[in-house]
């Protein structure tokens, strides 16, 4: 754990706080590094991410006071260039630090101070991702086809940030076609000294291990092992749930086992034969935990994967977001042989002590 930013006091300013997510993580990770920071959000659930963040939320937008906003925050979508510039941190502070992949960099800086934003992604269903959250022809996304040029605009307006910080190369990309701003790129981590392997030889089922919303694209797994009749096991929850299983009803293959605790997911990461990745993420890190595990991951190949999968070393990829090219790529898959230790090896490139030491650089720098 870095020691130079604990006399620090930033503002950390994240999207939403309503569960412990990727981006959670990251803001767990600069909490414990800078015990002096205090948090601004959107939306606050208390319990829904970890204490430590619970304790240091210090400014709430007006949003968390509407009806339904701690389940649908989302439905206020029109209101969150306001709400976000609501929030007025206190000016003293050292520097501004956002967690963003809504409107979270949007925030109003106080007067003097610098904004480093460690950019998840920009703002997916406004920048050509939408067919990954809305049907093309329902309401909701009429609705988000009259709004977007407002929160476009919006978007755009980014002179408050100092300095980028991009997830990935992939979303590095994107911020500059979209800002037209150069970033830094560090790797979000996964904690490899959890994820490790057992060093028993897999079993025969395939895992995938994801929050069950859309654009994950669970359905086209279940859609694939359906037909293939090789065993899936599914972790996770979420509104899909529901038409997830009755995809599989007649597929006793299938096994959803529900959201799980940590033990229970490193045990299936340890034992599986594959891992299981068919969304594009703009990182993702759970092909990082099973590769910690030292067990391949079958990605879809675009987006984060094409960072953290090095085929045919790590893993296979496939082409098409279709049931045939990932039943394409198991075939691939399962006729090639792979070395745990090398897969593991691959995943230690995303460790918390890399993203401290480079973290603490970029604070340094920009306060110089």
């Amino acid at each position: 754990m870095p020691s130079d930013l604990t006399h620090l006091r930033p503002w950390l300013v994240h999207d939403w706080l309503t569960g412990m997510r990727g981006g959670e993580k990251v803001l767990l990770r600069l909490v414990e590094f800078m015990p002096q920071a205090r948090i601004a959000t959107l939306v606050h659930v208390p319990g829904t991410t970890h204490p430590e963040i619970d304790k240091r939320v210090a400014a709430v937008s007006f949003l968390n006071r509407l009806p339904g906003a701690a389940t649908g925050y989302r439905n206020y979508l029109p209101l969150f260039p306001r709400a976000i510039q609501s929030l007025r941190l206190d000016p003293d502070c050292d520097l501004v630090i956002s967690v963003s992949h809504a409107v979270a960099k949007g925030v109003r800086v106080p007067p003097g101070k610098k904004q480093i934003c460690y950019c998840c992604t920009p703002m997916r269903y406004i920048w050509g991702f939408e067919d990954h959250y809305l049907s093309r022809w329902s309401p909701k996304r009429a609705a988000l086809a009259m709004v977007k040029p407002m929160l476009r605009r919006f978007d755009r307006q980014n002179d408050c940030v100092t300095q980028f910080i991009a997830v990935s190369h992939n979303v590095a990309e994107r911020i500059k076609r979209i800002y037209n701003r150069d970033s830094r790129v560090i790797f979000p981590a996964a904690d490899v000294d959890y994820y490790q392997p057992n060093g028993k030889p897999p079993e025969d089922f395939y895992l995938a291990v994801s929050a069950l919303v859309g654009y994950k694209r669970i359905d086209l797994a279940v859609q694939a092992f359906r037909q293939n009749g090789r065993k899936l096991v599914v972790i996770g929850g979420g509104p899909e749930l529901p038409a997830l299983k009755a995809l599989a009803a007649d597929a006793p293959n299938i096994h959803f086992l529900g959201r799980q605790p940590d033990d229970v997911l490193l045990d299936h990461y340890q034992r599986c034969r594959a891992f299981v990745f068919p969304g594009e993420e703009d990182f993702g890190i759970t092909p990082v935990e099973a590769q910690a595990c030292g067990r391949p991951v079958i990605a879809y190949g675009r987006g984060g994967a094409l960072e953290t999968v090095v085929q045919p070393t790590t893993g296979v990829l496939f082409n098409a977001q279709s049931p045939a090219s990932l039943t394409a790529a198991v075939e691939r898959f399962e006729q090639l042989s792979f070395d745990a230790n090398s897969i593991r090896n691959n995943a230690l490139r995303f460790t918390w002590a890399q993203f401290d030491s480079q973290f603490v650089q970029a604070v340094n720098q920009i306060l110089a």
